[in-house]
């Protein structure tokens, strides 16, 4: 599914579609809606781009925690 990401960011590919499905899925998790769920991942992915190591602790994090507003 495309989220819009801007281009600055890398645009819809493949790996921000991923990363974007598996945040979604674990914000929701922890109690969002699924629109507000793609607002948080979509920022979160927008303020680390470029630094895959930074997205993957942001998930890892979500797994521990299991609810956004925690971290």
């Amino acid at each position: 599914m495309p989220y819009g990401v801007d281009k600055e960011s890398g645009g819809d590919s493949k790996e921000n579609d991923k990363w974007m499905e598996n945040c979604v899925t674990k914000v929701m998790k922890g109690g969002k809606d699924k629109s507000s769920a793609i607002a948080i991942c979509k920022s979160s992915l927008q303020k680390m781009k470029g630094d895959k190591a930074k997205a993957e602790f942001f998930l890892e994090s979500l797994d521990d925690y299991g609810d956004i507003t925690k971290i």
